[in-house]
This record gives C-alpha cells, structure tokens and sequence, in this order.
C-alpha cells in the first residue's frame, strides 16, 4: 500500500470515527418555567450586577437567590 493511499485510509476512519460518535438528537434546553418567577430574575439581575465579573462572588450570592423559587 503506498504512502498516499494508506494516509487517504486513516483520514477516511477518522473522519468516519468522527461522524459516528456525534449524538444523533439535538441538545435540550431545558426548562425555562423560572422566568416566570419575576422575583428570581429580579434577584439574579441584582446579583449579576454586583459581581462585576467574579464568578465565586457571583455564586455566593447566586445561591441566596434560591430562597425566592417554591
């Protein structure tokens, strides 16, 4: 087998690996029922705008944002 042809070979495999380990369904999004909740939003929105781009700061107080789903 020359050069060319067993380089065409591993690169059809791999491409054929590739394809085939790909999910078949689409990505779910998920529910979407907590926008309805205006006081978690509002609360989300609050907690987004103090964290200033840190995240740990914005996961604490993310996490006080809880008390407002039922």
């Amino acid at each position: 087998m020359t050069k060319l042809a067993f380089s065409a070979m591993a690169a059809l495999v791999a491409v054929t690996t590739l394809v085939g380990s790909a999910q078949i369904s689409p990505a779910a999004a998920g529910s979407l029922d907590w926008l309805g909740n205006d006081n978690y939003v509002r609360c989300l929105k609050y907690v987004s705008s103090l964290a200033h781009g840190d995240a740990a700061a914005y996961d604490r107080r993310h996490r006080c944002c809880t008390a407002f789903i039922p």
